[in-house]
């Protein structure tokens, strides 16, 4: 395909909020991303099997992957016997599958939230080649966006990194101002409000930057490199310093007019609540999340959690945290579900694995007790996949695929 007919990706600044129209050559580049998507949640798959998949003609197929092939972005796998679905062997040519290289290109990932700055290195077919962690004052934007270039500078100088970088994707603490390239608009970080996050970082490392919420981001990574790839819809929660969720619909991560959709944990539900970091007070964060788990055992920071204390797990408070945490954050998830028609739901966080599991498990109960009865299909809510601590990062390096293969 010809590079200078492909639609580049847009900077979150410079994204239009309008419609659209398709002209061919688009319509050439979105099936083209099909096929890309398709290989590299399926490494191996036959071309054959890609067609039922995407919806394409078996002559379509060969066209694209014959130009992919010409690029150096699709490889053929060592072909396998033919079977039938149930994996009996039959007649016919072997299949000959098909994967993405992965010395083709990379992408890096950043994300910082309340105490830790992280990065990851990937490449197009989905493998981590290195991450990197450091902690971070959150209170001055300055020093955190150069904590955040020099994690960048480290992944970019990676002697596995291959030579392509497709682009940087970034998670960050919302809300955001994609107009104005800000972040972490909340009362709770004042030096944030005016200061230009999009621009300044770009300016340091020398590449546009793709900007997501912490939810949103976290809901690709689990498309990307956990389970969410089985889903083509489901709404994801992640309980961590905040409450963070995302839409993810059709495969694509829903982002509302101003990139600030799905965040779940600011829905009013506690009237005579805590106020929020957000400034507005009662929101279902203020108690479903790590900060409010620590108000709720009276604890001064989240800091202040020691989770590894024996019997933390047993603390008849900490249950009752669970009770109530679970009981609130399901009704609410039952509402969204309600709302926007999606069956799946996905659980992830940062608590430790006995107490989110027991999360988890409350609110599974709570949803199926508050579900419509007579929807077509029941909502299904299950564990996330994808690594909690690096769930973001991922999805924050999954970003600069779109446009870019997608």
């Amino acid at each position: 395909m010809n590079e200078s007919n492909r639609e580049k990706p847009v900077p979150s600044s410079a994204r239009r909020r309008r419609q659209r129209g398709y002209n061919a050559s688009r319509v050439g580049d979105l099936n083209r991303g099909l096929v890309i998507e398709g290989i590299r949640q399926s490494p191996g798959i036959g071309r054959t099997h890609l067609a039922a998949e995407t919806g394409l003609t078996p002559s379509a197929i060969t066209q694209i992957v014959a130009a992919l092939m010409e690029e150096g972005l699709v490889a053929e796998v060592a072909a396998t016997p033919a079977a039938d679905r149930a994996g009996r062997p039959r007649l016919g040519q072997p299949i000959r599958g098909l994967r993405l290289i992965s010395g083709y290109a990379a992408t890096i990932g950043l994300h910082f939230d309340h105490e830790f700055a992280r990065a990851v290195l990937v490449d197009v077919a989905g493998n981590i080649i290195a991450h990197e962690k450091e902690q971070l004052r959150i209170e001055e934007p300055e020093p955190s966006t150069h904590l955040l270039a020099t994690l960048f500078s480290r992944l970019d100088a990676h002697p596995m990194r291959p030579k392509r970088l497709l682009g940087v994707g970034v998670s960050v603490m919302g809300p955001v101002d994609h107009d104005r390239g800000a972040v972490g608009q909340s009362s709770q970080y004042p030096a944030w409000r005016n200061y230009p996050f999009e621009k300044a970082l770009s300016d340091l490392i020398g590449h546009d930057v793709f900007i997501a919420i912490n939810g949103a981001a976290a809901g690709l990574g689990e498309y990307w490199f956990g389970g969410g790839h089985h889903l083509p819809s489901y709404i994801y929660a992640f309980v961590g310093y905040g409450l963070g969720g995302a839409l993810i619909f059709n495969r694509r991560a829903v982002r509302g007019s101003y990139g600030n959709a799905g965040e779940i944990g600011h829905i009013h539900t506690y009237p005579e609540g805590e106020i929020c970091y957000c400034g507005a007070r009662g929101c279902l964060e203020t108690v479903v999340s790590l900060r409010g788990l620590a108000r709720f055992l009276g604890k001064p920071t989240v800091e202040a959690l020691d989770f590894t204390t024996p019997g933390f797990c047993d603390d008849p408070d900490l249950g009752r945290w669970v009770e109530q945490a679970g009981t609130d954050l399901g009704r609410a998830l039952t509402s969204v579900s309600n709302i926007v028609d999606i069956s799946s739901i996905l659980m992830s966080g940062l608590l430790p694995e006995p107490v989110l599991g027991r999360l988890v498990e409350r609110t599974r109960r709570t949803v199926a007790a508050y579900q419509m009865n007579a929807r077509p299909k029941p909502i299904v809510l299950e564990r996330a996949q994808a690594p909690s601590d690096l769930v973001a990062a991922l999805g924050a390096a999954a970003m600069p695929l779109y446009g870019n293969l997608f």
